[in-house]
């Protein structure tokens, strides 16, 4: 770990990221943006699922995912500039290394839907109609992401 933090402390992009006083707030901006973008979308995706506003279909609701995918690539951009700045703020913390665990397993979520429930959702079934428990699907996602977030907004107060 040391070795990652010590080579990414010395590359050219961390000495621009932390001497440019603008870039570190546009980003964080960038991300929130990101991070709107994709959980917007996935609460009104797993919130449909798990039975509210029912009268609307789910297919309509599959069309927020386009905004998933787009917030889920700026956070991912930004993010790993943000690494690259701050090794050493992020790569050590238990908070951050939780998180990207969440991260991989909500990932995970993400495909399990898209091979097992999105075929079905695109063929207009409902959400009582859908096998492979959309529910849980969907209630594993709300909680994954609620958690990814205040993992992240909690970073900068815990020690490695």
């Amino acid at each position: 770990m040391e070795t990652l933090i010590e080579f990414l402390n010395s590359t050219a992009l961390n000495k621009y990221i932390m001497s440019e006083a603008w870039l570190w707030p546009t980003l964080e901006i960038f991300h929130f943006f990101g991070l709107c973008l994709l959980l917007g979308s996935v609460i009104i995706f797993d919130l449909r699922a798990l039975g509210v506003a029912r009268e609307v279909p789910l297919i309509r609701i599959e069309t927020f995912m386009v905004s998933a995918a787009v917030g889920f690539a700026i956070n991912l951009i930004t993010g790993i500039v943000f690494i690259i700045g701050d090794p050493d703020r992020y790569l050590p913390n238990i908070a951050f290394r939780i998180k990207m665990i969440l991260i991989l397993v909500a990932g995970l979520n993400v495909l399990y839907y898209t091979w097992r429930l999105r075929p079905q959702v695109l063929r207009g079934l409902e959400g009582k109609d859908l096998s492979g428990g959309a529910r849980y699907v969907a209630a594993l996602s709300l909680t994954l992401w609620t958690c990814v977030i205040v993992l992240g907004r909690i970073i900068p107060y815990v020690e490695k």
